[in-house]
């Protein structure tokens, strides 16, 4: 009281002064606080800023993963392009957050969620990816195998050729005599051979074949070629044709016989339509394709 009363004491002039410094000391100590509660807000919203931005680029460096593990293995599943929707669905809301709100704990959580996920994707991508190299070696292997199976039936097949070459080759009858004869009638019906061209009326060939247990043991034709000496084709009544090596001829006669696989003979006529002229003619015996047999008949 007594320092109060000292104070008050004092002249006006100084008073003033007094006040003016308490107020000059005042001041400071208000713009003092405030200048630290600026610096304090100042520095809270340079850490906020920070703190986005921190968040920001661990997003980015997520989404940079993601979309590194998409263009590589986003081919694998459907399940995964699933789980690319729910990711860039949390990528779309973390965005948000980080732009509209003060409270960044939302966003951390968030992206700390997103983690997981990646994680999760990653995982999936590595199943299937150890399931896609054992497929691979499973169809690598039905490969190799189904390779071995095709070498094995090409080799199979040409040794099957090659049997069935010989077989064909061992099946082909063997002729083994030819006899032709030109017949005339006498009077009185008897026939009788000849070597005069107008007085032929018919032709007899006989022939012998080999034994063969390869050759079917069936009814077989055989075809008569007769040609004369200009290289025409004597006709019977009927077109006979026959295939011979992809080729189509004309024959004379067409005659049948049972073989039983055995050596057997058989004979079969061909009776004239016109009457031969002289010369040398050519006779081809054909059976089952095959020109068998060769050979003359010289007419006067």
């Amino acid at each position: 009281m007594n320092k109060l009363k000292e104070l008050w004491a004092v002249p006006s002039s100084r008073k003033a002064i007094i006040l003016f410094g308490v107020l000059v000391v005042i001041f400071i100590v208000v713009l003092s606080l405030q200048q630290n509660k600026m610096e304090q807000q100042m520095e809270l919203k340079i850490q906020f800023i920070e703190q986005k931005n921190m968040l920001r680029d661990e997003l980015d460096d997520l989404i940079d993963e993601h979309d590194d593990l998409l263009d590589e293995y986003g081919e694998l599943n459907e399940h995964l392009h699933e789980k690319d929707s729910i990711i860039q669905h949390q990528i779309a809301e973390i965005r948000n957050l980080i732009r509209t709100k003060s409270d960044l704990k939302e966003a951390q959580q968030k992206i700390a969620a997103l983690k997981d996920i990646s994680k999760r994707y990653l995982a999936n991508i590595d199943s299937l990816l150890v399931l896609n190299e054992t497929l691979t070696i499973e169809k690598d292997s039905v490969i190799k195998e189904n390779k071995n199976i095709n070498w094995k039936n090409y080799k199979l097949n040409k040794q099957n050729e090659k049997l069935a070459e010989k077989v064909n080759k061992g099946s082909v009858l063997e002729l083994l005599s030819i006899d032709i004869e030109a017949v005339r009638y006498r009077s009185t019906g008897r026939e009788v051979t000849t070597r005069f061209a107008k007085k032929v009326q018919k032709i007899r060939v006989c022939f012998s074949v080999g034994a063969n247990q390869i050759s079917d043991a069936e009814t077989k034709e055989v075809y008569l070629q007769i040609i004369n000496e200009r290289g025409m084709l004597i006709s019977g009544l009927e077109e006979i044709n026959v295939e011979v090596n992809d080729s189509t001829f004309g024959c004379t006669s067409l005659a049948e016989f049972d073989y039983n696989n055995i050596e057997m003979e058989n004979c079969f006529e061909w009776e004239r339509i016109a009457q031969l002229e002289r010369g040398t003619y050519l006779l081809n015996l054909i059976i089952e394709g095959r020109v068998l047999g060769q050979t003359e008949l010289k007419l006067r």
